[in-house]
């Protein structure tokens, strides 16, 4: 359980518990029974899942998600850029042997002109 959410659970509690009853619990007995606070049975609810209940906590696992996804299409347009170079290096194979042809074809053919 993240520290943070922990802290910010007990300030809220601490805040509502002091606008709620103010300075009266100073005199009040040390029994737990003494002091009702329903309202940390819905405190402890509502942050049994830290992401949902701390604001900073959600944000940095967006951005968690957001980084990976990130990783991940970087690393698919690297590899989309290997790709396109093996393409142009076969394209400038392929345009190299055709001149070759074309001058071995031309070589051939001048021996037999037809007029």
């Amino acid at each position: 359980y993240p520290a943070r959410v922990a802290f910010v659970l007990l300030t809220q509690l601490l805040d509502e518990f002091t606008t709620t009853l103010g300075d009266s619990w100073k005199s009040m007995e040390a029994s737990t029974d003494s002091t009702p606070f329903p309202s940390l049975e819905d405190y402890l609810v509502k942050y049994q899942d830290p992401a949902s209940a701390d604001k900073v906590t959600k944000i940095q696992n967006d951005l968690d998600e957001t980084t990976q996804i990130l990783h991940k299409t970087i690393d698919s347009v690297l590899e989309r850029g290997v790709k396109l170079d093996s393409l142009v290096e076969k394209s400038d194979d392929l345009s190299r042997q055709s001149k070759m042809f074309y001058k071995q074809a031309k070589k051939t053919n001048s021996c037999c002109v037809i007029s």
